[in-house]
């Protein structure tokens, strides 16, 4: 009985393991059509935006530039998409952070392959590579600010404007 319960122990994640390393575009794009929790519609297009970031690199590795373009870009798309999803769900990412926290930490992730593409690729072809970069720490900043509102820039209080005198030498009284 140990045996078959171990065998099954070490089966079965593996299984789960090849499952998400092999998911098919189409299957999740019909997926998140279909889902109407926002959380799990975020997380699946964090997934679906994972698989076209993968392909992108596969065809700047393959000196297919244009390619690896359309699915930089087909990723923006996604994580903007789950950005949306997220920020418009109305929940509080203090109280309930699942969604917002796999978003961060998908765009650290991914920012570290497309750090490490940009250092590969030649300089005429790191445009497209930057502009994505530059979307998603603009994407990233407003998730943290989501997770962690205290970490904010302080805002400016504004009151009544103070009434400075000009002449620092003037009196109220005239003198004797």
């Amino acid at each position: 009985m140990t045996v078959l319960s171990l065998a099954a122990a070490l089966v079965l994640p593996s299984a789960m393991v090849w499952a998400r390393r092999h998911d098919d575009p189409a299957k999740l794009e019909d997926q998140i059509q279909r889902e109407r929790n926002p959380v799990k519609k975020a997380k699946l297009e964090i997934r679906l935006a994972r698989l076209d970031l993968q392909q992108g690199l596969d065809a700047y590795s393959h000196n297919q530039v244009k390619q690896g373009e359309q699915f930089l870009g087909a990723y923006l798309q996604e994580i903007t998409d789950s950005w949306n999803v997220l920020e418009n769900s109305g929940r509080n990412a203090v109280k309930n952070p699942s969604g917002f926290m796999q978003l961060e930490i998908a765009l650290r992730e991914n920012a570290r392959f497309l750090n490490d593409l940009e250092e590969r690729v030649g300089y005429l072809e790191q445009t497209p590579i930057r502009k994505t970069l530059g979307e998603m720490k603009r994407i990233h900043s407003r998730v943290l600010l989501a997770l962690f509102p205290g970490a904010g820039p302080p805002t400016v209080k504004t009151g009544k404007p103070r009434k400075v005198s000009t002449n620092a030498f003037a009196s109220k009284e005239p003198r004797p």
